[in-house]
């Protein structure tokens, strides 16, 4: 029999395989897969669909989107990036890109936070990350290296942050299951 945690590790898996298989590892609009920088998947509150924030930007006219699937008109849109963004997606997005997968922070361990300091700049940590070069680096390195317009540089604070959250859902929504398969067993005995 299965523990309660290989449990789990299968839904968190399954969950994930399906953002694939369903496609919706990629922009319904331009066609291009997500990633961290101009695609970060956002949704439209008013309908649910969701899109890249390139194309979005794209079809934001006079604070308004109409969303290129349903046709549902939304208003009052300051900008695109003032849209939410969808976190599944986003999550999935990060877990699977070669450098953000394997970059975590345990901010209480400070044997780990020394080993993430910068070269050129020792006393800052490296804790952004620029899709366009594929390079983690120091607030300091953002000056120097990171200003052009095709960069897109991320907070990994706040993306170490947004998978620990989706972890936390992740396993609560596999308890939540767990007890309805133990419910609907027990109902099935009786």
């Amino acid at each position: 029999m299965k523990s309660t945690k290989d449990i789990k590790e299968q839904y968190i898996e399954k969950s994930m395989l399906e953002y694939a298989a369903r496609g919706l590892d990629f922009c319904q609009f331009c066609g291009k897969k997500y990633n961290v920088g101009e695609r970060i998947p956002r949704i439209l509150v008013h309908c649910g669909h969701t899109f890249c924030t390139d194309c979005l930007n794209k079809i934001h006219k006079r604070n308004r989107i109409r969303c290129p699937l349903c046709t549902k008109l939304i208003k009052n849109i300051e900008t695109a990036e003032k849209l939410p963004l969808n976190m599944n997606i986003l999550y999935e997005v990060i877990q699977k890109d070669n450098i953000l997968a394997e970059v975590e922070f345990d901010f209480e361990n400070e044997n780990e936070m020394a080993d993430k300091l910068c070269e050129r700049h020792e006393d800052r940590i490296k804790h952004f990350y620029c899709s366009n070069h594929q390079t983690i680096f120091c607030r300091e390195c953002i000056r120097d290296d990171h200003t052009d317009s095709e960069c897109f540089v991320v907070d990994l604070y706040e993306i170490q942050k947004m998978r620990d959250l989706q972890k936390q859902n992740m396993y609560k929504n596999s308890e939540q299951l767990d007890k309805l398969a133990k419910s609907e067993a027990k109902a099935s005995c009786n």
